[in-house]
This record gives structure tokens, sequence and C-alpha cells, in this order.
């Protein structure tokens, strides 16, 4: 089963994005923000990120930028689910590899299930998720 992490601090938007994911076949876990995100990156990896652009503490570009600053980090499939879909925070996930871009109001949960299973594919999804991962990380 793949595991999936959403990082964002909506509930009201992550919470049914959740719930799809769920019935869907995957194990999701929800964290408010990018530090907590972080966190919990150093004990395993989760196949695939949902992040939320816009929260407090860290948001999703500081928090890609930390992401894509370690080796263990860099593979792991981002994908974009924002209320602003369009700006220069944007261009910058883009250029921090994110590979995808929902808009949070106007959500087609099918077409966010075939991209997550688009992403998982092209990254040979082993089924391990967040059980199979050693807890050490490398920097580059």
């Amino acid at each position: 089963m793949a595991s999936i992490l959403i990082v964002d601090d909506d509930p009201d938007g992550s919470e049914p994005v959740a719930r799809f994911l769920r019935k869907s076949g995957y194990r999701v876990v929800n964290v408010p923000n990018g530090r907590e995100a972080l966190s919990m990156l150093t004990g395993a990896l989760p196949d695939l990120i949902i992040l939320d652009m816009r929260m407090p503490e860290m948001d999703g570009v500081m928090f890609l930028e930390v992401l894509r600053s370690y080796l263990r980090w860099q593979h792991v499939p981002v994908i974009i689910l924002t209320a602003y879909p369009e700006g220069p925070h944007i261009d910058e996930a883009a250029r921090l590899n994110a590979h995808e871009v929902f808009r949070k109001g106007q959500l087609n949960f099918d077409e966010l299930l075939a991209s997550v299973e688009r992403h998982l594919r092209k990254q040979h999804y082993p089924g391990g998720g967040w059980h199979g991962n050693s807890a050490s990380s490398s920097s580059t």
C-alpha cells in the first residue's frame, strides 16, 4: 500500500482529499505545516507528497527547498494542491521539481487520483512507504 503525506493547514480542504485517497487504497497522513512534515520525513519517506503552498511556520516553497536539498528526499514526487494556482510561488515550486498543480476550489478527485497513480508508477512504487524505509538522511 503506497503512502501519501498531505501537508496542508486547512483541514476543510485536506480531510476530504485524505478520505478519498484512503478509500482508493492509500495510507494517508495529514500534517498542518512544512515543519511537521520535515520532522516526519526524518524517520521514513512517504511515496508521494500532496502540498499546500500557503501555510504558517513554513510555506510550500520553503518546504520544497529543504526537501530537495537532501539526496534521500529528492526523488519523492510532490503534487501541489493550492487555492492560488498561479504566481511566483508556483513558478518556484516548479523549479524545485513539483510535478503538478491542482486548484483546491475546482478539484476533480478523479483527476487527482490519476495524477497520484501516474507519479507512483513513474517512481516504480515498490510498495513499502513509511514502514519500509530507514531513519537515516543524507545531505547533498
